[in-house]
């Protein structure tokens, strides 16, 4: 089983021609529906209001398969809504309507095992009122062998506007088997710089990591076991980046899982085919308006 741990909300996403339309969100929602879609057992863990939006988001997740039975419920509460301003390049801005209840919980009874993945992050995994649930659950992914992997998300670097928070995301990456992330990210937890100067700092917070960069369109970097692998980025016409980052955590443990091996028995060209699937994957959001991938047009997007 895959599981994703984050937030869950309606994306309200406006082109830049002034074209509205309206998605279930959050980027491990996004995640957990692209697997789902390629038939891959997943479960989210999440919290939703009773409200309209949520009673929309939750049949969303049934219908495309994804496991709710962690997803959080909260009576006589409203379901939080982004709204994503995409400019010329579809490239979003975001505004954040989050109206969460004052007492807040998640669902930590989860029974993982050494064969189970659970991919956790953005801001949401620095959120003071619900991260000792989200440490909890973290950890007892990692105390039974699970596969952690962690995407810190960080857009601005306003996020990590005290040391707490910031702390927080050393510890995010202390606990990952995987710390994967955009150099966007990377830039604002740790200052400008390059892939080899982020992942020199990565490593020194989590020896045994793997680290994947993603660079745009240069494509993407990974680093393990003291070897870089960098793959191309896969060019398309682009309708909307919302979600692309999502697709290729999505693709990336699509394929991880497939192959049923320890990361570190991953071999260097297994890895190059894992992350070009991961790249096929977001390639393939960027070219549709939805937020997470479409099996018949992925399968257009021939693998190198």
């Amino acid at each position: 089983m895959i599981y994703t741990l984050g937030e869950t909300l309606m994306d309200i996403i406006f082109d830049s021609k002034g074209h509205v339309s309206a998605t279930p969100g959050g980027a491990m929602l996004n995640v957990s529906v692209s697997l789902a879609r390629k038939k891959t057992a997943v479960s989210l863990i999440s919290e939703l209001g009773d409200d309209v939006t949520g009673f929309k988001i939750n049949n969303f997740l049934k219908e495309n398969g994804v496991n709710t039975e962690f997803v959080s419920i909260y009576p006589q509460s409203n379901t939080s809504l982004a709204l994503a301003f995409l400019d010329e390049n579809a490239k979003p801005t975001y505004n954040f309507y989050k109206t969460y209840p004052p007492k807040r919980f998640l669902n930590t009874n989860i029974d993982f095992t050494a064969n189970d993945y659970l991919l956790f992050g953005s801001v949401y995994s620095l959120d003071e009122a619900i991260r000792p649930d989200i440490v909890k659950i973290v950890k007892a992914a990692k105390g039974r062998q699970a596969v952690v992997v962690y995407d810190p998300n960080i857009r601005h670097v306003h996020h990590l506007s005290n040391g707490i928070l910031r702390k927080a995301v050393y510890e995010n990456m202390a606990l990952a088997d995987i710390v994967k992330g955009s150099d966007e990210d990377f830039a604002n937890i740790f200052g400008e710089g390059n892939p080899a100067f982020w992942k020199s700092k990565i490593i020194e917070i989590n020896p045994q990591t793997m680290v994947i960069i993603t660079l745009g369109q240069e494509g993407s970097i990974i680093y393990f076991q003291d070897k870089k692998i960098t793959i191309p980025a896969l060019m398309v016409n682009v309708k909307s980046t919302v979600g692309a980052g999502d697709a290729f955590s999505a693709g990336l443990l699509y394929k991880i899982s497939q192959l049923n091996k320890s990361t570190g028995s991953i071999t260097t060209d297994e890895w190059r085919k894992i992350i070009n699937v991961a790249t096929h994957w977001a390639a393939s959001v960027c070219a549709s308006k939805e937020n997470y991938i479409n099996p018949h047009q992925l399968a257009m997007l021939k693998l190198k």
